[in-house]
């Protein structure tokens, strides 16, 4: 049963980009970028819950051949087809609105690379988030792979929650409040310190569901969960940020990420 309606985003789709501007999520560019690096130049992108965009210039910019970008939300890919109509990648890009949950065709195996940030955490069970790994493995070319961005993995998400909640509200700009124990997992609800702020509701389930869910859902191949890191290099951290940020900035974040990356092969 969904908690939160499906097109919740609709009605923070302008404000939702300065959720993108803040330094973790910066940090999650920089991982994502090292995932996709081996495989992303060249590929025919199948992106969902591509939102405004955000991550579709980046999978461009990095050597993706051209990117479908899906989603449920009508404000999100509104913006997102204005945005990129004046741009040089207006036709390597194209954007729909479908609900990742239930079955689409934008081309069966005709993807290299499924990329989704923020996708499966919309999943409320098992069953939800098999039919969306059904989608992503019905679109993936054989051998394909899928590179998504989680919530970090926990057996009990609970552990997650309660990590994130004290030093990542004071510090970095974000918070998790735990709404309702589910009969497997958790409903939450995130608040942004952005201006203006932003919050928005989603599920946290355990590791396993989300790697069972693969299987069922005809992902095969191997499954793994990324480690996540920041380069040494201050400098190199910092191209990356919208503003500078001081050295030791993300020592807390360090210790325990509050996303995951997890690759499925076909």
């Amino acid at each position: 049963m969904a908690h939160f309606s499906s097109t919740q985003y609709n009605s923070i789709s302008k404000e939702y980009d300065a959720v993108n501007g803040l330094p973790i999520s910066k940090a999650i560019v920089i991982n994502v970028e090292r995932v996709l690096s081996p495989h992303i130049k060249g590929a025919k992108v199948l992106e969902l819950a591509c939102g405004t965009g955000f991550f579709t210039r980046h999978l461009l910019r990095w050597g993706a051949t051209s990117v479908v970008g899906i989603d449920i939300s009508q404000g999100m890919i509104d913006i997102a087809q204005a945005d990129f109509s004046t741009t040089p990648d207006a036709s390597k890009s194209k954007f729909m609105v479908a609900d990742c949950t239930q079955p689409f065709d934008v081309g069966a195996e005709g993807y290299d690379l499924v990329f989704a940030a923020w996708l499966l955490n919309y999943s409320p069970d098992e069953a939800t988030a098999a039919a969306i790994f059904e989608n992503i493995s019905k679109h993936l070319k054989p051998g394909g792979r899928l590179v998504t961005v989680m919530p970090h993995p926990e057996e009990d998400p609970i552990v997650c929650i309660n990590k994130l909640d004290p030093v990542f509200d004071k510090k970095y700009g974000y918070k998790v409040v735990l709404k309702e124990k589910l009969e497997v997992g958790y409903l939450v609800h995130l608040y942004f310190s952005t201006d203006p702020p932003v919050d928005f509701g989603n599920y946290f389930l355990p590791k396993s569901v989300y790697e069972k869910a693969a299987r069922t859902g005809n992902m095969k191949g191997q499954l793994s969960w990324e480690d996540i890191s920041l380069p040494s290099n201050h400098d190199e951290v910092n191209s990356y940020m919208a503003e500078p940020v001081p050295e030791r900035y993300f020592d807390d974040w360090l210790q325990y990420p509050d996303f995951g990356i997890l690759v499925a092969e076909k």
